[in-house]
């Protein structure tokens, strides 16, 4: 599945159509005391995993507070949903959840969105942690911008780690490469193809280049060559030449598997599952999505992008998907409450048999324990999609990073002319914007 549609739609566009839900408290400007009523809008569909674990929770939350969790199941049209409530002053949907990037995009950044950081603060039910001591700083900041906590994750998604089959490389488990020149070593032994890709989809060849440039410049280096107006960070920062002849020398020396350039996509993400390439460049999605037609034994594993160099930033690109609620609706208390209540490691561990789970001490799954082990290393930088810049500035990814970062990894580009033809595509996108 590519990305895009994985990570549920994070620049979609607001639509018509909302259902009206029946319980509605009248609007007090933040919820009443009272209230015995939580009115509740879900991305998921009912019979889908996730939703079973919110099921059980919201019967839970029920039968210890008293409060009735009316559930919507709007499935992946909720964002189009939205509009309506967006614009009335008494919504009647109290809490939604989905991609906390979508979140933020329809609801933050509309100024719908309630501060959620009280939550943080809040002490779980059962428990003697709090919401915010329970997940790792990284995780919260998935959704958070400008101190305001616009979104509270309960599911986290990595999008660009190097997946590989344990049972053939079972010395990768415990010791993986933190640095590109044990990787190279790692490519050589396998020769030509080792590094599964389908370069025609240009976000999964996009995460090379930015992968590299955050690793020598750091966290942001991307972002903010992205949001220069002049283009010229690509040419005046050497880290961007250098990520830049890291990816041609991969492509130079045969590393991508064969046929990558004009595949279509998931042919070379099946060859990869059949144990036909060594290495895939892809996010925590890839377990499910490819077991159908996986070869017999196959274990999955994974492991952060390793450095360019030592001493250089190991990156892994997070995203997550978690709940938000519209700050005039009538009951904000109850829906704060639930998030509480959903932090219970309980419903983590239900969560990490199918995804990873937020909480650093919840169990998961033998196919995502090694994301949980990337996410609670603190010395793996954390980075959002695409370094930030695809929610930053989303047309100049579509139409300058994107296209550009894809031509060099299909070989279409040489380093240098990459650097000149991003920079004056950039200068170019901005004058016109």
């Amino acid at each position: 599945m590519i990305r895009k549609t994985r990570t549920l739609g994070v620049i979609a566009t607001l639509g018509a159509g909302a259902l009206v839900l029946s319980g509605c408290a009248t609007n007090d400007g933040g919820g009443a005391a009272e209230s015995k009523v939580l009115n509740y809008e879900s991305y998921w569909t009912e019979g889908e995993p996730t939703a079973e674990i919110l099921k059980e929770a919201a019967a839970d939350f029920e039968e210890s507070t008293g409060v009735t969790v009316n559930i919507q199941w709007k499935g992946r049209d909720l964002p189009a949903t939205l509009a309506p409530l967006l614009s009335s002053s008494n919504p009647d949907v109290d809490i939604v959840d989905m991609a906390c990037p979508s979140v933020q995009a329809n609801l933050d950044a509309t100024g719908n969105a309630a501060d959620l950081s009280s939550v943080l603060e809040a002490t779980i039910p059962g428990e003697e942690m709090t919401v915010g001591e329970s997940m790792s700083e990284a995780v919260v900041a998935t959704g958070q911008e400008d101190g305001r906590t616009f979104c509270l994750p309960y599911e986290v998604l990595s999008d660009s780690d190097f997946w590989f089959n344990a049972a053939r490389f079972p010395d990768l488990v415990e010791s993986p490469p933190t640095t590109w020149d044990e990787f190279d070593a790692i490519l050589a032994e396998q020769g030509k193809g080792a590094l599964a890709l389908d370069g025609t989809i240009g976000g999964y060849a996009a995460y090379y280049f930015i992968n590299f440039a955050v690793s020598a410049g750091g966290k942001g280096a991307y972002l903010e060559a992205a949001g220069d107006e002049t283009g010229q960070s690509f040419i005046d920062d050497p880290v961007y030449l250098e990520a830049a002849k890291k990816v041609q020398e991969l492509v130079d020396s045969g590393a991508f598997a064969d046929g990558y350039t004009e595949s279509k996509f998931p042919a070379i993400q099946q060859k990869w599952a059949n144990d036909e390439s060594d290495f895939l460049l892809v996010g925590s999605w890839i377990p499910s999505e490819v077991a159908p037609y996986a070869a017999e034994g196959f274990e999955y594993s994974s492991f952060p992008f390793p450095a360019l160099a030592e001493g250089d930033a190991r990156a892994m690109t997070l995203d997550s998907i978690g709940f938000g609620v519209l700050e005039k609706a009538p009951n904000v208390e109850n829906a704060k409450k639930f998030i509480e209540f959903f932090a219970q490691k309980k419903y983590q561990d239900e969560i990490g048999q199918i995804a990873v789970p937020v909480r650093s001490d919840a169990s998961v799954a033998d196919n995502l324990a090694s994301v949980q082990k990337a996410l609670n290393d603190s010395d793996v930088v954390k980075i959002a999609y695409e370094d930030g810049a695809a929610a930053a500035y989303p047309t100049w990814a579509q139409d300058v990073g994107d296209p550009f970062t894809q031509k060099l990894v299909l070989g279409e580009l040489s380093a240098e002319e990459f650097i000149t033809q991003i920079a004056e595509a950039s200068k170019n996108f901005w004058a016109n914007q």
